[in-house]
C-alpha cells in the first residue's frame, strides 16, 4: 500500500488533503504525536478532524506515539476503544512502552514496531506474552538531520530478517513538495534517498521487501500524482517523458497506453514486449541515430530486421546504433526508476 503523512501542527484543509491523497491511490494515512516544537495545541481537536476524514474515505490511520505523548490527548495506551474512536486503526510503538503493554493490545488493534530496534528476544518475548502477531507489524523511522538515515546494508540485513519472522514492513520516501520542520531537509528512510525524487526511492523500497510505501514529508506534487494512482491501482509505473517532435503518433500512442518489461529481464533496456508485434508495420527509416544516454526511448527501425518496432528504454548508457532511432527521453525525476522495472512490470509514459 501508499501512504501519506499529515502531522497534527498542519491541518488545515485536511479533509481536502484526505479525499486528494485517496483519489490518487492513498490508502493509509501517518500521523504523530511526537510534535515538541509546539505547546498549548488542542491535539485532541486536531486529531479527531483527521481521523473523522480518515474514515469517511475508509483509509487507515497509523498514529505514532508514547506513553507519555498519548497524555496529550487525555488518554493511557490501554484505552484501545476510546483511541479506536477516534479514527485510528493502529499504533505506532515507540519508547516507554512494554512488552507486556503491546502484547495485551494488540489483540485490539494493529501494532507497528521500531523495525530497527526488532529483534528475536522481542519477537520470542511478545509470543511469550501471549501477543497477537497477526497484528504485529514493523514500521522504519524517517530521519530529518542529514546523515541520520539507514545505510542499505544495515536496511537490507534487518528487512531480511524482519522477513524471516513473518512481519510486513513499512518504511519512508522523502516527499516532493513541502518539507517537513524544523530542518526541511526530508524525512527518508534511508540517507540515500534523502536529495532524491520519491519515485524511483518508492520502487526501491518496494524492491527491498517493504510492503507500505509512506511519503514522509506532508505534502506531495499533484503534476505527478498519476505516478502514485497508477502504482496503487493498476502496479504500473508510470514514467513522466518527452518526444521528439517528428516521432510517429502511433509510437506515442503505444507509449501511452502502456506496455510491460519482457519476463527476459535485459541488462541494458527496459523491452517492451509487445511493441514489435505493433509497430513492425511502420516505415520506420533510419532518424536520430544518436548516443543514447540513460533514459533515452529508442525504436529498432527499418534496418535491424525483425528487431524493427521494438521500443527499448536505455538503462546504461549506449554508444549510437545506425539501426536504432532515438525518439524520446524519460525526465531526470524518473531515471532512478529504471533499474527498478523488473521482467513483467507493467510501464506506461506520459508526456508533459
Amino acid at each position: 500500500m501508499l501512504g501519506i503523512s499529515i502531522y497534527l501542527q498542519n491541518t488545515e484543509r485536511v479533509s481536502e488533503i484526505v479525499s486528494t491523497a485517496y483519489d490518487n491511490g492513498f490508502q493509509t494515512i501517518f500521523s504523530s504525536l511526537h510534535i515538541p516544537e509546539e505547546s498549548n495545541v488542542d491535539y485532541l481537536a486536531r486529531l479527531t478532524e483527521l481521523g473523522t476524514a480518515a474514515r469517511e474515505k475508509n483509509m487507515q490511520l497509523i498514529l505514532d506515539i508514547s506513553e507519555n505523548a498519548l497524555h496529550h490527548i487525555g488518554l493511557q495506551f490501554e484505552q484501545a476503544e476510546k483511541i479506536r474512536e477516534l479514527g485510528v486503526t493502529g499504533l505506532r510503538i515507540d519508547y516507554g512502552i512494554g512488552a507486556d503493554a503491546i502484547a495485551l493490545m494488540s489483540k485490539k488493534c494493529a501494532i507497528y514496531l521500531n523495525a530497527s530496534t526488532i529483534n528475536q528476544d522481542f519477537l520470542n518475548q511478545l509470543t511469550s506474552l501471549g501477543a497477537d502477531m497477526s497484528q504485529i507489524e514493523a514500521f522504519h523511522n524517517y530521519y530529518p538531520k542529514p546523515g541520520t538515515g539507514l545505510s542499505e546494508a544495515f536496511f537490507h540485513e534487518k528487512n531480511t530478517f524482519l522477513k524471516s519472522n513473518g512481519l510486513r514492513i513499512s518504511a519512508f520516501v522523502p516527499g516532493d513538495a513541502e518539507k517537513r520542520q524544523p530542518l526541511f531537509a526530508g524525512l527518508p528512510t534511508l540517507e540515500k534517498h534523502r536529495n532524491k525524487s520519491p519515485y524511483g526511492a518508492a520502487l526501491e523500497l518496494i524492491d527491498a521487501c517493504v510492503d507500505d510505501v509512506y511519503l514522509g514529508d506532508p505534502a506531495f506534487d499533484t503534476a505527478h500524482s498519476d505516478f502514485w494512482r497508477e502504482l496503487a491501482l493498476n502496479q504500473t509505473v508510470s514514467l513522466q517523458a518527452h518526444l521528439c517532435t517528428e516521432t510517429d503518433p502511433e509510437i506515442r500512442l503505444h507509449l501511452i497506453n502502456g506496455d510491460q518489461n519482457r519476463m527476459d529481464e535485459a541488462r541494458d533496456f527496459v523491452r517492451l514486449e509487445n511493441s514489435r508485434l505493433e509497430l513492425s508495420h511502420l516505415e520506420n527509416a533510419p532518424k536520430n541515430t544518436t548516443a543514447r544516454p540513460i533514459g533515452a526511448i529508442t525504436i529498432d527501425n527499418q534496418n535491424y530486421g525483425r528487431y524493427a518496432g521494438e521500443i527499448n528504454i536505455v538503462k546504461t548508457p549506449l554508444e549510437a546504433n545506425e539501426n536504432v532511432n532515438v525518439v524520446g527521453f524519460i525526465n531526470d525525476a524518473y531515471i532512478d526508476c529504471l533499474p527498478f522495472i523488473s521482467g513483467g512490470q507493467k510501464v506506461k509514459l506520459r508526456f508533459c
